[in-house]
């Protein structure tokens, strides 16, 4: 951080706060920049609240996930502070009680009390520790906190969404198309289990299957396109749909230009050509509306054909229930397609094994299982790259037959060490993000963060942040010597409905160029050019590790919860900017 604290302009002053924020988490908070902070929550009642609710959130997330209720989990967390500081934050020290006698009263009800006193506690000595330094932790010995009553509030996280496309089978050009109200204006590739709001989607050839909201499933077959309306109802401009419509979600319509199919908890098909619409229902009734007639049923076994003019009627015709994919067949065309696509990352991953620019590779394709530790797989192979795995725990992969590393708990993290010193870094990983509930989620992070080391995490906002220090520590605790770390970060890629889907991130810090720039699966992100007086061209590694950051010095420490809330399959470390190119060909052979 710079040593010249910035005086708050009214465009610049929440991202100073954010960054002095920042710097505070990562120790590199220089002596002004904290004077700088404390005035700030000194005089700045929305400051404070910032402060507490990010801290509150940390700690309750580190309690929740370390503890259980009951009498032991209050002594982690014996209230330490001082009256001056409970009026600064708002508390009311008068209201307070031992925890001990607490406990003795009652339980369940009484630790939550409790445990959210604590968190408040634990929020205000964070506090001491920014006004007397990190190591002079306030020492009185104090009693609990209530709650404050204005206590902060958080808006629930909020999503939205009609049907979630579930798979993708020999999909050609499986788009979302620009929508007329230009709630849409680009076209988008479809992705399994993303979320799809209101609009149309096409497809060239191969097979989509798509989960309404409403509980309906349709399998698409290409070439088609069709229009989601609503949670329950849809219209085919063209190609082929099978629905499987349970009772649930009787009603399920379907249009055409000049043709309603109302479902009455059945299975049917339908093809939309340049001929007319063809209706076939295989399980159930269906009712038919038509420009010029009462609604008709049609039960199981029965297929209707009406041509394109406004005057044809409904006309017989034969069935064909195999040219409409059913979601069994399917799934069975989904496990062929998988088992071939982890073929083509298998040998693409032998091939890279090989690259000389590697300096970690970490496939996550040997057995895992039992195992503690994680395989480097550079060729020659080097093991002393070995990677040791805590807390994480074996899960599936890209595909079934593939494994991956879950990171969970607060602990979990995969530790490393790399030695030696570089210039340009690209870094690339296969990551399903479970939730950004962390302030930091971590991908890669070196332990103390010295100069020539990087940090590569994802804030809780989406955005990707990649920096490498450029200052060293100053001695007995004066500011740091050299200019500010400059932070790439990148615009917010984040949504809700990304949950669960893997992920394809990669970052390239090219010391030739002067440039960070970040990849979302093989796209990029964003390119920032960093200043001269802040690019460091000797990069280093040594300790470091995988979905999480550094580790506890002392038993009694705690620390900020920034592991990974996800899985990573595949990690690669290079000596070298990779190309644009280079890093798609990652993608595009290693896509799921």
């Amino acid at each position: 951080m710079n040593d010249q604290p910035n005086q708050p302009s009214e465009a610049g002053d929440e991202f100073r706060l954010d960054e002095l924020l920042l710097a505070f988490e990562e120790g590199t908070l220089s002596e002004a920049d904290r004077q700088a902070l404390n005035e700030r929550l000194r005089t700045d009642p929305a400051a404070r609240t910032e402060f507490a609710r990010l801290q509150m959130l940390s700690i309750a997330l580190q309690e929740e996930s370390g503890r259980s209720p009951g009498p032991s989990s209050s002594s982690a967390f014996t209230p330490q502070t001082d009256s001056s500081l409970d009026q600064s934050v708002g508390l009311n020290p008068s209201a307070t009680e031992p925890f001990s006698r607490i406990w003795n009263d009652r339980s369940v009800l009484r630790w939550a009390f409790a445990a959210a006193a604590a968190v408040l506690v634990a929020v205000s000595v964070r506090w001491v520790q920014l006004e007397t330094r990190a190591t002079q932790v306030a020492t009185q010995s104090g009693a609990g906190v209530n709650l404050p009553a204005d206590r902060v509030a958080t808006e629930e996280p909020t999503s939205s969404g009609i049907a979630v496309v579930t798979q993708l089978v020999d999909a050609n050009e499986a788009v979302l198309l620009p929508s007329h109200n230009g709630a849409n204006t680009i076209r988008k590739s479809l992705a399994v289990n993303a979320a799809l709001q209101p609009g149309s989607i096409a497809l060239d050839s191969g097979w989509a299957q798509i989960e309404f909201l409403s509980g309906a499933t349709v399998v698409l077959h290409g070439p088609a396109e069709m229009e989601l309306v609503s949670s329950a109802e849809a219209i085919m401009h063209r190609g082929r749909i099978r629905a499987e419509v349970p009772p649930a979600a009787r009603g399920f319509v379907v249009r055409t230009n000049d043709m309603k199919v109302v479902d009455l908890g059945t299975e049917f098909g339908l093809e939309v050509s340049d001929e007319g619409a063809n209706v076939q229902v295989f399980d159930g009734e269906v009712e038919l509306h038509t420009q010029s007639k009462q609604p008709q049923l049609v039960q199981a076994g029965n297929s209707l054909r009406k041509g394109k003019s406004v005057e044809s009627g409904l006309q017989p015709s034969d069935m064909t229930p195999d040219r409409f994919v059913d979601a069994a067949k399917l799934q069975q065309l989904a496990e062929t397609q998988q088992l071939a696509r982890y073929r083509r990352w298998q040998q693409h991953s032998e091939s890279l094994r090989n690259d000389p620019r590697l300096i970690a590779y970490f496939a996550m394709d040997t057995p895992l299982r039992g195992e503690r530790f994680l395989k480097n797989d550079t060729v020659p192979r080097e093991s002393d790259l070995d990677g040791a795995i805590v807390g994480a725990t074996v899960t599936e992969g890209r595909w079934a037959t593939k494994s991956a590393l879950q990171f969970k708990r607060p602990g979990d993290r995969v530790r490393v060490n790399v030695p030696g010193e570089f210039g340009s870094l690209t870094m690339a990983t296969w990551v399903r993000i479970d939730s950004l509930d962390r302030w930091y989620n971590s991908l890669f992070l070196t332990d103390s963060y010295q100069r020539g080391e990087p940090h590569w995490q994802i804030l809780d906002t989406g955005q990707i942040h990649f920096s490498v220090r450029p200052s060293t520590d100053g001695a007995d605790g004066e500011p740091s010597v050299g200019p500010p770390h400059y932070i790439a970060l990148s615009p917010s890629f984040w949504n809700p409905s990304l949950s669960g889907q893997w992920l394809h991130l990669a970052v390239v810090y090219d010391v030739d160029a002067a440039t960070t720039t970040h990849y979302l699966n093989g796209d990029v992100l964003s390119v920032d050019h960093i200043p001269a007086h802040q690019l460091v061209r000797t990069t280093r590694i040594g300790m470091a590790s995988i979905g999480n950051w550094s580790t506890p010095l002392e038993p009694d420490e705690h620390y900020a919860i920034r592991n990974l809330n996800g899985s990573m399959d595949e990690l690669a470390i290079f000596a070298a900017a990779l190309s644009p190119t280079e890093i798609k060909e990652m993608v595009e052979h290693g896509k799921p």
